[in-house]
């Protein structure tokens, strides 16, 4: 006649203890950069590289130190790889193909001091990695000459294929008779210093470098139009995307990401959100 509840005890105790490990379940951390690692590509998990796409042009950001790739995108790129458990290959590319080998999969990412920018996104998805504005870069004893509106009447040097060129350009219609001539260099503040131009057009932290490394130059004003920068992935691959998010995050989070921008002087950009597409 104790059959029953000895058997009744005995089921309590196993829904109890089932219980428990689902508990213990629920409350165990999830390892997100385990998932990240899982949900890779299987050619990129299998080989162990990630190739990287980036013009060196652009120090401190991505140059050339002897036959090494240095700069924060290198630093970074190969930090958020390493979390992935990857390495990078890094390859020179002209900063007009970066997307377009990024879209062709000839690359796997570019990290190349990109503006992530609507027109971009058409044709990959951006990871933002860094906030920068454009900095105007004049002669020494010039000051400030009020923004993009004082561009106007002056000869302005700014890089093929680069964002510099359409915002030189789109000021130009506004003008009037104070006529702007845009000229490409790849080496824009080179222009000023050498006299080619009255103006560069560049982003924050390469302009800020120029001016320390040419004393003949200086900024003009304040930055202009803060956006971000973004990796570039390729549209089909948001598992990629994700994955690249996610290391990241971890980079942010354990402090590794504030060590870069302070090595490379570009601690004011500094991003929490690690956001895709959140440029405009």
């Amino acid at each position: 006649m104790r059959i029953v509840p000895l058997l009744l005890s005995v089921a309590v105790t196993l829904a109890a203890a089932g219980c428990a490990d689902s508990a213990a379940e629920i409350g165990r951390p999830v390892d997100r950069l385990a998932e990240a690692r899982a949900a890779l590509p299987d050619s990129i998990r299998q080989s162990g590289v990630l190739i990287g796409g980036t013009d060196p042009t652009f120090e401190p950001m991505t140059f050339m130190q002897g036959p090494t790739f240095a700069g924060l995108d290198v630093g970074l790129g190969e930090a958020i790889a390493q979390r992935l458990g990857l390495k990078v290959e890094w390859r020179k590319v002209g900063f007009g193909d970066l997307l377009d080998q990024v879209e062709t999969h000839k690359i796997d990412f570019s990290m190349s001091s990109m503006f992530d920018r609507a027109e971009r996104q058409k044709k990959a998805d951006f990871v933002n990695y860094l906030n920068a504005g454009t900095s105007i870069v004049v002669g020494k004893g010039v000051g400030d000459i009020g923004g993009m509106s004082g561009l106007c009447g002056r000869k302005v040097a700014a890089q093929p294929d680069t964002v510099f060129v359409e915002m030189a350009e789109a000021q130009k219609k506004d003008c009037g008779a104070k006529k702007l001539t845009v000229v490409l260099s790849d080496t824009p503040s080179a222009f000023v210093r050498d006299g080619k131009a009255q103006a560069a057009l560049n982003d924050f932290p390469i302009a800020a470098l120029d001016v320390e490394k040419m004393p003949a130059l200086e900024l003009s004003g304040p930055q202009i139009e803060a956006i971000p920068y973004g990796i570039g992935i390729a549209k089909d691959r948001k598992e990629l995307a994700t994955a690249v998010q996610t290391a990241l995050y971890a980079l942010i989070n354990d402090g590794s990401y504030d060590e870069l921008l302070a090595k490379w002087k570009v601690k004011e950009g500094a991003l929490r959100t690690g956001a895709i597409n959140g440029g405009a």
